[in-house]
């Protein structure tokens, strides 16, 4: 049996797409155990997905944003859980040395990282290169990669709508402002939806109360605040569709095996959303100049967001209404969409 290594920390969305390692390690290698250290709001997703054998939390708040003391002690936690252990492959898919302390004391016959010059293809969806990491090689043109499916267990609330939209927090970071569709778009888009017929129900987190507010008029079913991450891996394994820009429920979707429209500006589409027949990614008709403006590390300073803007609920409604159509006429003849 070979024994991996894997630390990745990181936001939900990035470990979602950092599981297509433990797809290629099993696809593979006869073999593996896997034991992977990931940051506490991602755990649950390692556990859905069922491909890890050994999972070992950090508090990554702590780790990058924590007092010295806090910082020191949240290293010693991980460090001490893994001991004077032995591995036959570390995978760290960071360029930043500092998450190489996290091994610290762990003896490993091989160590593979991201080199700084070397990390993500431009272009390229980021799960190939997480892929490569775990192959040790590159790949072919044509060859394609998979991630692991969340098995969740049937959810038990209330009855989840074909389509789900998830817009967001009303009170988003800086950097999580830049990728939103603007909420008073989603609400059009559900308007234009329930006018339709189609059943609409939104999901997401929301300390303000401004999200439920803004759909109250609406015949929409809310989740808001009403889901872990478990029970949100529920929610979208049993709906149709869902409609959001670059957000970790985006990845979560992939993982469930679901369809996305998916909205992006300042995001390369092509990097973020997993390649495949049943995701859309719409932008606006526009080509800006300043499209995309993140670099791998900061997004360009705008007050404007007009490539989001620029996507109208109109334009996002018709791909969804067009592909509610083709669903139903490919279930009617057994066949996937």
């Amino acid at each position: 049996m070979t024994s991996y290594l894997i630390i990745k920390l990181g936001a939900i969305g990035d470990v979602a797409m950092a599981t297509a390692i433990t797809s290629e390690l099993r696809k593979s290698t006869p073999s593996v155990r896997i034991t992977w250290v990931v940051g506490r709001a991602a755990k649950p997703l390692l556990e859905a997905t069922r491909s890890v054998d050994e999972i070992i939390t950090a508090d990554e708040d702590a780790i990058l944003c924590g007092s010295l003391s806090q910082k020191i002690s949240a290293v010693w936690s991980v460090v001490s859980k893994l001991g004077m252990r032995k591995f036959d492959v570390c995978l760290i898919p960071y360029r930043d040395w500092r998450y190489h302390i996290l091994r610290a004391g762990v003896r490993c016959k091989e160590v593979r990282t991201f080199s700084p010059d070397r990390w993500l293809i431009p272009g390229r969806y980021h799960g190939f290169e997480y892929a490569r990491l775990a192959r040790g090689r590159d790949f072919a043109p044509d060859e394609s990669i998979t991630l692991p499916a969340a098995r969740p267990a049937p959810y038990t609330g209330d009855t989840v709508p074909a389509i789900l939209l998830a817009p967001g927090s009303p009170s988003p970071t800086a950097t999580d402002r830049m990728r939103q569709w603007p909420l008073d778009s989603y609400v059009q888009l559900a308007q234009m939806l329930c006018e339709q017929g189609h059943a609409v129900g939104i999901v997401g987190i929301d300390n303000t109360g401004k999200l439920e507010e803004a759909f109250r008029n609406l015949p929409v079913v809310s989740f808001i605040n009403r889901t872990t991450i478990p029970e949100l891996l529920q929610v979208l394994g049993q709906a149709q569709l869902l409609v959001t820009h670059d957000t970790g429920t985006m990845h979560l979707m992939e993982i469930c095996g679901g369809a996305c429209v998916a909205l992006f500006g300042p995001t390369l589409a092509s990097e973020k959303l997993f390649p495949s027949s049943r995701n859309l990614a719409l932008k606006s008709p526009v080509l800006l100049p300043c499209m995309p403006c993140y670099d791998g590390r900061n997004y360009a300073e705008c007050n404007h967001r007009c490539c989001m803007r620029n996507i109208t609920p109109q334009r996002v409604f018709q791909a969804v209404c067009t592909y509610m159509e083709t669903s139903s006429h490919a279930d009617n003849a057994g066949e996937k969409p």
